[in-house]
């Protein structure tokens, strides 16, 4: 008896209509279609009965069609597209919707969906935002993923898309390597070479023809297995080198990954699994567990590919590592860990000295019992590993800057770019402070390069704009964010390596302070926290130019008795040091400053407008 099949098209040709909006042929040129197509699902998903991957299909691409940097938020873009994703992702996997009581993970296996895909759904929703160039990336995944799920089948009506996928047997070509490497058949070197050659023109056939592309996922999947034949090592021993392999493949397979970005999330992928879900009994003393291993851990951590590991998310790496122990995973989550924090990591932190004895502030003061230098401002150096592109920030005292920059240039660390500075030397009492742009011209008869800063910086020469972009080395993008107030030419800069994010601040921002109004007023700081600073993601670290924090903690405490004001001066209680120890979403908790939009930090300033709030507070901070 043939089943009834509700659904809130009326003719399959609509259905089709909408896949073609959604997934345009190579050939086609005209107008964009995909907001068409996602109107259109939006009034299905009124009528009832909308399948998931149809849903799931709009919800993604009209992330994609959020994506714009000119018209919303970098944090509002990483939420559609994690929002969508995660939807995507449960909506196939989560045993409550389905009944039958399986993990998320056991479901994605039946479904041949991505293990990772569940772990990256984990992440966004219980911790961090995944950075915007792994949502971007995966979403683009989950598309060709529906494409092969479920798109692909509605070409011939709804009895195949009421029916189970059919996979057809591949006879030829890659396909029939991949079926010999599953059978467990070995080759020699040439063998394993023409195999990995084969695999790596059906996966270029497969990317080039795109949203054309009808191969049903098996055969994507023997692809991937195919490719893992350059991983074979049945003809050496354990401990061989594999330098001649990685010289071999390795400038092929990144030149691939730069075209085609999903390449190497896959790639990576299938190895982790390969390490994880060995068949090995001992797969410390097998060849290929370690030939495996030595290719992953190259791609993780070695220069050559840093710039293209930006794709990757690493939380389906370490989940596998953690959850499949043997003596290889276990090696390769030490070495993610080393690495952790890649770009801060990267940044050194000296404390330097003041030509001039500082003022009697009671920030000052507070720092005389912190110091671990000779003076009271912190210089940070930001080095990009991958080239060795380094720049200094603030370096105020270069007797005692200039020496390090020196040892790490001759030992071949670093190659110092530029000196950036976050503001001039502010006059405070008629006093000069030379704690940030001070030492410029006396680095500059050592060190001849550039100097990026405000205006009114010593002998600056490069003064970014409000949003302007620059790279140190390959992988660390770098936004000037001009925050006026503290100085008139007062610049923070956000810095982004991969998942890692940093903001250096100045004087601007402090762990749960902000700077003085030396050359600004209250709506220039406002703006300055709660619009520019407030917009970067939360998790961004922050590296401000002073140790501030107890004193800044004395002074909360007089105006709130949260609990997040109450764990920040536990931990200044017990570490000398907070820079890069708190992040933008923890200022929004424990900085008064920046909750001036609190009823309850308005009741303590008999204020209700944020900005009168803002200036209440300075006032109040500056009498203690």
């Amino acid at each position: 008896m043939a089943k009834v099949i509700f659904t809130p098209w009326k003719r399959h040709s609509e259905l089709l209509a909408v896949r073609r909006q959604f997934y345009p042929s190579p050939d086609y040129d005209g107008a964009d279609m995909r907001s068409q197509a996602c109107a259109t699902v939006g009034a299905w998903k009124l009528r009832g009965n909308l399948p998931h991957p149809v849903e799931a299909t709009a919800l993604l691409t009209d992330a994609i069609l959020h994506d714009d940097a000119l018209k919303n938020s970098v944090f509002s873009i990483r939420a559609t597209y994690a929002a969508a994703f995660c939807r995507f992702v449960t909506g196939l996997v989560d045993s409550k919707l389905h009944g039958q009581r399986r993990t998320m993970f056991q479901r994605a296996l039946d479904l041949g969906l991505p293990a990772s895909f569940v772990e990256l759904r984990h992440e966004a929703t219980h911790r961090e935002l995944p950075s915007l160039t792994v949502l971007r990336n995966s979403t683009l995944r989950s598309l060709e993923w529906l494409w092969d799920y479920y798109w692909v089948k509605t070409e011939h009506g709804p009895a195949a898309l009421s029916a189970p996928l059919r996979l057809r047997s591949v006879s030829s070509g890659a396909g029939a390597e991949a079926e010999g490497v599953e059978d467990g058949d070995e080759g020699d070197s040439a063998g394993c070479a023409s195999a990995t050659v084969s695999a790596l023109r059906a996966f270029l056939d497969q990317a080039v023809q795109g949203g054309e592309d009808v191969e049903p996922p098996r055969k994507k999947r023997k692809c991937g297995s195919s490719i893992c034949l350059l991983l074979e090592r049945s003809w050496c021993r354990l401990g061989d080198s594999m330098a001649d392999d990685l010289a071999k493949w390795d400038s092929l397979l990144q030149m691939i990954a730069e075209g085609y970005p999903g390449f190497l999330v896959t790639l990576t992928e299938r190895m982790i699994d390969e390490l994880a879900f060995t068949g090995s009994s001992d797969p410390k003393s097998d060849p290929y567990c370690e030939g495996v291993y030595i290719w992953l851990d190259h791609i993780l951590r070695s220069s050559q590919w840093g710039a293209r590991r930006q794709v990757l998310s690493y939380s389906y790496i370490l989940a596998a590592c953690k959850s499949s122990s043997n003596h290889w995973t276990t090696l390769l989550g030490r070495n993610i860990d080393r690495q952790d924090d890649g770009l801060l990591a990267a940044i050194s932190e000296k404390r330097t000295a003041l030509p001039q004895a500082p003022s009697s502030t009671d920030e000052d003061e507070d720092l005389a019992a912190l110091r671990t230098g000779k003076g009271n401002n912190y210089a940070y150096l930001v080095t990009d590993e991958s080239t060795k592109q380094s720049v200094i920030i603030d370096p105020a005292n270069p007797p005692e800057v200039v020496p390090e920059l020196e040892a790490q240039t001759k030992a071949g660390k670093i190659t110092l770019a530029a000196i950036v500075n976050t503001h001039h030397m502010e006059r405070a009492n008629q006093q000069s402070h030379w704690d940030h742009a001070g030492g410029n011209d006396e680095l500059l008869k050592t060190f001849n390069v550039p100097i990026i800063g405000g205006k009114q910086c010593q002998s600056v020469t490069q003064t970014p704009a409000h949003g302007e972009v620059f790279k140190i080395g390959d992988r660390i993008s770098v936004t000037a964010l001009h925050t006026p107030c503290h100085t008139q030419d007062s610049i923070c800069y956000f810095m982004q390596d991969g998942d890692d994010k940093a903001v250096f601040t100045g004087d601007t921002l402090f762990i749960a302070g902000c700077g003085r109004f030396f050359e600004g007023t209250a709506p220039e700081m406002h703006k300055a926290l709660n619009e520019t600073l407030a917009s970067l993601p939360d998790d961004t670290k922050v590296y401000p130019g002073h140790e501030y924090t107890k004193g800044n903690v004395k002074f909360c405490l007089t105006v709130s008795q949260s609990e997040a004001i109450k764990k920040l001066e536990a931990f200044a209680e017990q570490n000398r040091e907070t820079q890069g120890k708190f992040t933008i979403g923890d200022e929004k908790l424990h900085n008064v400053f920046m909750r001036v939009n609190d009823p309850e930090i308005q009741k303590k300033t008999g204020k209700t407008d944020p900005v009168q709030v803002m200036a209440a507070l300075r006032e109040m901070k500056n009498a203690m």
